[in-house]
């Protein structure tokens, strides 16, 4: 017989106390509800939840929400109507988000029946202090759980037709999880994946995201290509997939070096996603000759199709832009030859994302067909970057505003005024001109008078 309780401690103390908080709440409101999905999961496999959900089995989903919110700060509650669940949290020495799901069906198992996944079927009650008791009322969690498979709780089909994200899901959880997707969902998720172009692009876009900083993301990426996931949420990449690159730098066709590229980076979302675009404009610039092939021009290429899934995914602005500019910029081509004047401009051209970048250059080093000599010149470079004032220079301005330059040389507003500056700050790290107004002045005298004229 399959085990049906456990107990475990949830040595938490915000969390329990919020835990309680809410227990209080509900018995002076005459709500019942019972902890469910992450949660007992998490602890079962020894790891801290990150969020709560409670099933609400009598009475409603915004009652308790709604007096976390005007009682205690709580932010106010977010209603989700799809599912009629409500969301409030709050930051404080843990960023806490609760959920409140209202019960579906007519009894709590037949409730669970309609979760995504079986290993999100445990419900948990608390004992006491840090204690809880996890119950499996399906009698299927604990083998999931111990099998380490991702299988639903009733048909595929059925689970997959009520929302479709769940395919996402499932890629998700075998990513953080380290678990394996059972045979009759994989084919349940090839077979309607195309289901996915009716979630929201902001749901997909969000387990996107924490499947490219698992530390798996390169086999996430591959069982949404198995899926077919990756034909809906980032088409941009089929073209990279068995394309040879004629390159005798690189030991992989392209799509698997780009995957082997964001394996190598640290786990920012800006450094993966560039990893995993930046040569996505190869099969569009490629350019052949007897003597070689060449892609002269791929970054823009690769920058423009990062932006028609950037578009389409809605997103966040600084994420967007940011991975843009490292897309654009990921062709290094550091050498020792670089000046010193070279580096300083390196840095004061990258302030702001040098250290994403670096990643990015050294994982995409790294990913080549004979990586010792490229990863000993970013070892160089990032050695020189040390031994720069970054700040400084990442900082630096031209003493000369632009309503003085425009005095100086009598021109009106324009990017004209920009096309100085850069030149002042480009003269001031090359040690030809001093930073100061004066000698400033002088140069841009020197240097535009007759252009401005």
């Amino acid at each position: 017989m399959s085990k049906k309780t456990a107990e475990v401690v949830f040595d938490q103390p915000v969390f329990d106390k919020y835990i309680e908080l809410v227990y209080s709440i509900a018995n002076s409101a005459g709500v019942e509800l019972l902890i469910v999905g992450g949660a007992p999961r998490e602890l079962l496999l020894h790891r801290n939840p990150k969020d709560l959900d409670f099933l609400v089995i009598k009475g409603s989903a915004q009652t308790i929400p709604m007096q976390l919110h005007k009682l205690y700060g709580f932010f106010s509650p977010v209603l989700f109507e799809k599912f009629g669940t409500y969301r409030t949290g709050t930051h404080g020495e843990y960023n806490i988000e609760m959920e409140f799901i209202p019960i579906r069906s007519g009894t709590v198992k037949e409730d669970l029946l309609l979760r995504d996944f079986t290993i999100n079927t445990f419900t948990m009650r608390r004992l006491s202090l840090f204690n809880y008791e996890v119950t499996d009322m399906l009698g299927k969690a604990f083998d999931a759980l111990g099998k380490g498979i991702i299988q639903t709780p009733i048909d595929p089909e059925n689970t997959i037709k009520d929302d479709p994200l769940r395919i996402m899901r499932a890629i998700r959880f075998s990513c953080t999880l380290g678990m394996n997707i059972d045979g009759q969902l994989k084919e349940t998720a090839k077979k309607f994946a195309g289901l996915l172009n009716d979630a929201a692009v902001e749901r997909i876009r969000d387990e996107l995201f924490m499947i490219l900083l698992s530390n798996n993301p390169s086999g996430g990426i591959k069982l949404m290509q198995e899926l077919g996931a990756i034909d809906v949420v980032m088409p941009e990449l089929l073209p990279m997939i068995g394309f040879d690159q004629r390159s005798p730098y690189h030991k992989d066709e392209l799509f698997t070096h780009s995957l082997a590229v964001m394996d190598k980076t640290a786990p920012r979302i800006e450094t993966r996603l560039a990893a995993l675009f930046h040569d996505t404009g190869k099969p569009f610039s490629m350019q052949s000759s007897e003597a070689k092939v060449t892609y002269y021009g791929h970054q823009a290429k690769s920058a423009e199709m990062f932006n028609k899934f950037s578009n389409r995914l809605k997103l966040p602005h600084y994420i967007a832009n940011t991975t843009e500019v490292l897309i654009k910029r990921h062709m290094v081509n550091y050498t020792p030859e670089w000046k010193e004047a070279t580096v300083k401009k390196f840095i004061k051209n990258n302030y702001g994302m040098l250290e994403q970048l670096i990643d990015l250059y050294r994982a995409d080093a790294g990913s080549l067909f004979d990586p010792e000599q490229a990863l000993s010149g970013v070892d160089e470079l990032e050695n020189r970057i040390r031994q720069q004032k970054s700040e400084e220079i990442g900082k630096l301005e031209s003493p000369l505003n632009g309503y003085e330059i425009q005095q100086l040389l009598g021109i009106p507003p324009g990017p004209k005024i920009g096309e100085i500056k850069k030149a002042v700050i480009d003269a001031i790290l090359e040690g030809a001109v001093e930073p100061t107004k004066q000698s400033v002045s002088e140069f841009v005298k020197q240097r535009f008078a007759a252009s401005a004229g």
